[in-house]
């Protein structure tokens, strides 16, 4: 039923996440699969890492992001799943 719903976000600010300096030296790239909740005024209320690939690498990084992400305000809260690549060459 999140489907429908999450197609109507729309982002104002999703600011990319800060590439991890370790992984980045190491030449690692990954995923992180998270799920967001957007409250009415389009904040970001809630967020958790469901999947991510190499574990632990960039959670962190991926959770500060998307807490700092806005979206147009919203008839009532929404939560929504975006995936976060991270690749060392952009």
């Amino acid at each position: 039923a999140a489907a429908p719903a999450a197609q109507s976000l729309r982002p104002i600010s999703t600011p990319a996440p800060r590439y991890p300096p370790e992984a980045l030296r190491a030449g690692t790239s990954g995923e992180v699969l998270v799920e967001i909740t957007v409250g009415t005024d389009g904040s970001i209320t809630a967020s958790r890492v469901l999947r991510a690939t190499p574990p632990r690498v960039f959670d962190r990084e991926a959770l500060n992001a998307v807490k700092r992400w806005r979206f147009e305000p919203v008839a009532a809260p929404v939560t929504t799943r975006r995936t976060l690549s991270f690749n060392p060459g952009g």
